[in-house]
């Protein structure tokens, strides 16, 4: 009788996993970075700001006008890559920070502009277009904030929908609070999304928001899949069941990151060539959060020699890791049943896991654990290390 090995899931059905990998579009690369990405890495100690602030308003300039057609050509290019039309029902993650504002002025343009232009509705929206704000709760005046975004998004033709967090457990400690406030958001745009029916939702995460992710990642000893950074496009599924006909929730929602190959500096560029504001957060400029000093440290680097190698050696993680995809995708195919009532498994007899390179076989294992598991972040090292050894070692059923 042949070796497996059995995970389960209350909630997921066989038609979801081999959706939920990464597209990753292979670009060419140089594999050369100086050491001086770990020495300009520092962590000076935290000062404590407030994080009860104003959000302050930057409005774009009229009297340099900026052309922004080249910026809408590639995003129509990255989202042809996706798969997606303009006629596809799209949902916008909307902060309404420069990135997100940015993002909302190029996917407009992009449903309405072309061959395959949609119709405006009659109460002047764009058809199948739906911004979400997720006010947080966390400061007293984040919810007159919410309801400003939500008009400027609305005047540029885009439904929008805010989404009111109520922290029944507590709001999250100091230390906590971006972890917690990310997962609660990402939890709002998956119900937001199914009620109105919408599988595919964009976020405006850019090129140096990669390099912050990778210097991250690389301070915590990651491997070449984690410096890989944020896939292009992946699968996220939910953390319950949902009631809403017509669309089931378990097939989980396309993430589509369509900004990766801009910078910060063009999210500047593009709001202002569309005549559109956005709010920066002072607590962005903290440096009580890491990620706010790796930002630091690389805007005080040399805007094109080491950003540009910072980004070839990401591009070659990414290939990296699109290569093992592949192979992961394959055995999937193969090795793997998931059970109408989440059970996921695994023929170890297909699988040989005493003959596959460490890397592949804990990409396979995060994959499936991932997938059963629901869970959104990355399976630890460790976790992995112990499932590797134990099905290497002991025979299971």
């Amino acid at each position: 009788m042949a070796r497996g090995l059995i995970l389960s899931s209350p909630t997921l059905t066989a038609t979801c996993l081999l959706a939920s990998f990464s597209i990753t579009p292979p670009k060419s690369f140089k594999l050369s970075l100086g050491s001086q990405i770990l020495h300009q890495y520092s962590h000076p100690q935290p000062c404590y700001l407030p994080l009860a602030c104003c959000f302050s308003v930057s409005s774009s300039p009229t009297e340099c006008p900026i052309d922004i057609s080249k910026y809408r050509e590639a995003f129509s290019r990255r989202m042809a890559m996706a798969g997606l039309k303009p006629h596809h029902r799209i949902a916008l993650g909307v902060s309404g920070g420069p990135d997100s504002m940015a993002l909302c002025v190029l996917t407009a343009g992009w449903k309405t502009a072309g061959v395959n232009a949609v119709s405006t509705e009659s109460d002047g929206f764009i058809d199948g277009l739906l911004a979400i704000i997720v006010d947080h709760g966390l400061r007293a005046e984040s919810k007159e904030e919410a309801n400003i975004v939500c008009s400027r998004v609305s005047k540029m033709g885009i439904r929008c929908e805010i989404a009111h967090c109520d922290w029944p457990s507590g709001k999250p400690k100091q230390g906590q609070l971006q972890e917690a406030a990310r997962e609660m958001r990402y939890q709002f745009f998956q119900e937001v999304c199914a009620q109105h029916q919408i599988g595919v939702l964009l976020i405006a995460h850019h090129a140096d928001d990669q390099a912050e992710l990778f210097i991250l990642r690389l301070s915590r000893n990651s491997g070449v899949l984690g410096l890989a950074g944020m896939p292009f496009t992946s699968q996220i599924f939910p953390t319950h069941r949902h009631s809403y006909c017509d669309i089931h929730a378990n097939q989980g929602l396309l993430l589509v990151r369509p900004l990766l190959e801009f910078s910060k500096e063009d999210m500047y560029k593009i709001c202002q060539g569309g005549s559109e504001d956005w709010v920066e957060d002072p607590t962005n400029q903290s440096p009580l959060f890491t990620r706010n000093r790796i930002r630091m440290a690389l805007n005080n680097l040399s805007p094109s020699a080491f950003k540009s190698e910072l980004q070839a050696v990401i591009s070659a993680c990414r290939i990296t890791r699109s290569y093992i995809d592949q192979i992961c995708y394959s055995l999937l195919h193969r090795a793997v049943v998931i059970k109408d009532n989440g059970y996921a498994i695994i023929d170890l007899k297909i699988l040989c896991p005493s003959k596959m390179e460490d890397i592949c076989l804990m990409k396979f294992l995060s994959l499936v654990l991932q997938f059963i598991s629901q869970r959104q972040r990355q399976i630890r090292g460790s976790a992995l290390k112990l499932l590797m050894d134990y099905i290497r070692t002991f025979p299971c059923k």
